[in-house]
C-alpha cells in the first residue's frame, strides 16, 4: 500500500474528519496482505479510548447481510430449502402480510390487496419480497403514521425486538415485481433459525465463522456475552461518531437512553452483526479463493450470479440513480443486479478497474466491502460514522481501493 494513502488517512483522522479506520485487503496469490489501522475507539471525552485494530468490535449494520445470505445458502446446499421453494410457510408473522397499494384520498387511511405472488428465499435475498425499511420508505412511514404504528427508534440495537415485531407491516409490491431495500435478509434469518433449530448466532458461528478461523464471539449477534463482566458496553464496542454540521468534524455520537446496547433480542440476520473488521476478511477470502471451507463452489456461485427478475432488476438500477442512501463506491455507468450475496456489477462503461461479477455492501456506520474474483482480490473498510453515505469516508475508500488494484 502507498505511504501516500495511509499519510491521508492519518491526516484525516488526526484532523478529526473521520474518528478512525480499519483498513484490509487480500489477494488470492498471496502478493497482497495488507492491514492498516489509526484512531481511537471512541471519541467519548469520557471514555478511555484504546487503538483501534482488526479486532475492534464494529457495529456492522447491513454488512451483517453477506453473513446472513451465506447461512441461508448453507441450507440450500445440504438441501433443506430451494432457492425458489416458498418459505412463507415457516414465516407466519410475514406471511400474513398483505401489500400496501396507496391511501385512501378521503380518510387518509392505507389500502391493501392480499399477496398473490409466492415469497422465495431467492426474493428474500435480493431485496425483491415487497419487505422495505419504514425508516427508508416514505410510504411505510405514513402507513406508520396512519395506523398509530410506532416508528422504530433509529439506531436502536436490540432491546428487547423481535423480527416478528419490529418489521410487522405490509409488503410494498408483490414479490418479485420490483425492489426495496429493506428487512429481507432479517427474515431470511429467522427462517434460518426456524429449519435449522438453532439460533442464527450458533448457526453462523458453526457454519461461517469457525471453518475460516474465527474465534467464538468474535463476530457476533451478542456481543455482551462473550465480553469480560467488568467491561461495560462502552468499552466493549467501537464508539460511533458524527459529523457535526457546523465545524464538519467528527464528534462523539451519544445515544439516547432508547439507542442504548440492548442484550436480550433476536439475532436479526439484516443488521445485527458485531466483530471485527479483520474477522470479515477472513470470510471474504474464503469465498474469494473458493476454498469450499463454508460453501461448496456450486453453492457459492449464487453469491455471484444475478438473481433478480426482470422488472426487480429494472427497479434496482432506477433506485440507484441517486446513491445518497447507500454507503460505498458505487459507480455511475454500471449495470446492476442483485446477487445472494450483495451489489453485483454486470457489465457498463463505467467499471473501471472493477471486473464484471465485482461483488460489494457496506453497512449504515460508512463500513463498506468488496470481492473482485476475477482480479483475485477482497478488501475492507472499517469506520464507525454517521451520517451515512459519508463523502469523506466515500472518498477514502475509493483512494483505498485504487491504491489496492495498482498493486495487482
Amino acid at each position: 500500500m502507498t505511504t501516500e494513502f495511509e499519510a491521508r488517512l492519518k491526516k484525516a483522522v488526526d484532523e478529526r474528519l473521520i474518528p478512525n479506520a480499519v483498513v484490509l485487503a487480500r489477494d488470492k496469490s498471496g502478493k497482497i496482505d495488507y492491514s492498516f489501522s489509526y484512531g481511537p475507539t471512541t471519541l467519548d471525552p469520557d471514555a478511555t479510548p484504546a487503538q483501534i485494530s482488526p479486532d475492534s468490535m464494529f457495529s456492522m449494520f447491513s454488512m451483517t447481510k453477506l453473513i446472513t445470505s451465506i447461512c441461508a445458502l448453507k441450507l440450500v446446499e445440504e438441501g433443506v430449502v430451494g432457492l425458489d421453494e416458498d418459505v412463507s410457510k415457516h414465516l407466519e408473522a410475514l406471511a400474513a402480510q398483505p401489500v400496501l397499494t396507496g391511501f385512501d384520498d378521503a380518510t387518509g387511511q392505507p389500502t391493501y390487496k392480499d399477496r398473490t405472488r409466492p415469497i422465495t428465499l431467492r426474493r428474500l435475498l435480493t431485496h425483491s419480497a415487497g419487505t422495505g425499511y419504514i425508516l427508508m420508505d416514505d410510504r411505510l412511514r405514513r402507513w406508520a403514521e396512519a395506523t398509530g404504528r410506532p416508528v422504530p427508534v433509529p439506531l436502536r440495537r436490540g432491546g428487547g425486538s423481535t423480527v416478528d415485531t419490529r418489521f410487522n407491516y405490509p409488503l410494498l409490491f408483490e414479490p418479485g415485481e420490483s425492489w426495496a431495500y429493506g428487512s429481507g435478509l432479517d427474515w431470511a434469518g429467522r427462517l434460518v433459525e426456524k429449519l435449522s433449530g438453532v439460533p442464527l448466532d450458533d448457526f453462523a458461528y458453526q457454519n461461517v465463522l469457525e471453518p475460516v478461523g474465527v474465534p467464538r464471539g468474535a463476530m457476533t449477534f451478542h456481543p455482551l456475552r462473550f465480553a469480560s463482566r467488568s467491561s461495560p458496553p462502552d468499552e466493549t464496542l467501537v464508539g460511533t461518531a458524527s459529523r457535526d454540521p457546523g465545524s464538519g468534524k467528527v464528534v462523539a455520537f451519544l445515544p439516547t437512553e432508547e439507542q442504548h446496547y440492548g442484550e436480550q433480542h433476536d439475532a436479526f440476520g439484516g443488521e445485527g452483526l458485531f466483530g471485527g473488521a479483520g474477522q470479515y476478511l477472513k470470510v471474504l477470502h474464503s469465498i474469494l479463493a473458493d476454498d469450499g471451507k463454508i460453501l461448496k463452489p456450486q453453492t457459492a456461485k449464487y453469491l455471484f450470479e444475478p438473481l433478480l427478475e426482470p422488472a426487480a432488476r429494472e427497479a434496482l438500477n432506477l433506485a440507484l440513480h441517486a446513491t445518497d442512501w447507500a454507503v460505498g463506491v458505487i459507480p455511475k455507468g454500471v449495470d446492476y443486479d442483485w446477487s445472494a450475496g450483495g451489489l453485483l456489477s454486470t457489465g457498463g462503461d463505467g467499471l473501471g478497474h472493477r471486473n464484471k461479477g465485482f461483488l460489494q455492501w457496506s453497512g449504515m456506520l460508512n463500513m463498506s466491502w468488496f470481492i473482485d474474483r476475477e482480479a483475485g482480490v477482497c478488501g475492507v473498510f472499517g469506520t464507525q460514522l454517521l451520517p451515512v453515505n459519508d463523502a469523506k469516508v466515500k472518498e477514502l475508500t475509493k483512494e483505498f481501493e485504487d491504491a489496492i488494484y495498482s498493486r495487482l
